[in-house]
């Protein structure tokens, strides 16, 4: 879905956030963190608990939380070291990591139980937290992601997040990811930018995550050992009891129909399903498509 984007304040005025279609935009201190967050439904309906992939923000779950707002209450975090929300000193970037900050958050908000939805990275933690959390979890929804990706697409990922260390442009930023995502035009893009940038002192645009400029602005070597974040999830999966739902982009280049039925063998209560004219970025490329397989899984197990 598309929004205008946000406009510049007039000399005198705070800068206004940007609030999600039919939910809420705010911030909590958990554990001596600020955390950014979006928010839609009440307190007292089913919670679903929506981890967004790296370099990616929480408003990816738009669709999802205006479609879920009237039967569910629907927690999307930005996760530590993106969008809003603040990064401990010396936090390291993996799920066992990021799934610890989990607990405090949901009790927070005072969620006992949740379904927890997760693309990518967000998918690893939510099966790092199924595992490790068994009590917080009623079910999980992994969008794209598994225990055996391809190297290529992995690889092209590592090379759009690290290209660029900033943008002179919001317009430059949008061609930068027009080039990565074709299904996504640049005119679509730029409407959505400043949810995923921040504008420096010196007018130029950087990323809301540290990963371009930890690694500067050449990509990492097609070497490098980026699987050491998926070592163990396998053992993980396997211990997944709750209902679990494996979503694949038709046209992915990062999880194959193998891969996805692959970490869907180890879930003893799992389905794998397809959604078409998407790729890695499932939830943004076909959001309708996702938001139906997703909301289906729910009405199946009656959550």
């Amino acid at each position: 879905m598309t929004s205008d984007p946000i406009p510049a304040p007039v000399s005198g005025e705070p800068e206004r956030h940007d609030v999600p279609e039919g939910g809420r935009s705010g911030f909590a201190v958990v554990d001596g963190r600020q955390v950014h967050y979006l928010e839609w439904g009440r307190a007292d309906r089913p919670g679903v608990l929506a981890l967004h992939g790296g370099g990616q923000t929480a408003y990816m779950f738009e669709e999802l939380g205006k479609t879920l707002r009237t039967t569910h209450h629907v927690i999307a975090p930005d996760l530590p070291g993106h969008g809003d929300s603040d990064s401990p000193d010396s936090f390291p970037m993996n799920r066992h990591a990021i799934a610890a900050t989990l607990p405090p958050l949901l009790a927070e908000f005072g969620v006992d139980r949740a379904a927890v939805v997760g693309a990518s990275l967000g998918g690893m933690t939510a099966i790092t937290l199924a595992k490790s959390h068994p009590d917080l979890v009623a079910a999980i929804v992994l969008i794209d992601v598994g225990h055996r990706l391809e190297e290529a697409g992995v690889q092209r990922i590592i090379a759009f997040m690290t290209k660029h260390d900033s943008f002179a442009s919001l317009e430059e930023a949008a061609e930068a990811i027009a080039e990565y995502a074709p299904r996504r035009s640049a005119a679509r893009s730029s409407s959505n930018l400043q949810r995923n940038l921040r504008r420096r002192s010196d007018g130029r645009w950087v990323w809301k995550h540290g990963f371009g400029r930890m690694h500067g602005s050449q990509a990492p070597p097609v070497d490098q050992d980026w699987r050491e974040i998926l070592t163990g999830l396998d053992d993980d999966a396997r211990e997944v009891a709750v209902p679990a739902l494996v979503i694949r982009g038709g046209e992915s280049d990062v999880l194959t129909d193998e891969g996805a039925h692959d970490v869907g063998s180890l879930m003893p209560d799992s389905r794998v399903v397809v959604v078409p004219d998407a790729g890695h970025l499932t939830a943004g490329d076909n959001p309708e498509g996702t938001v139906h397989q997703i909301t289906s899984f729910f009405s199946e197990i009656r959550w």
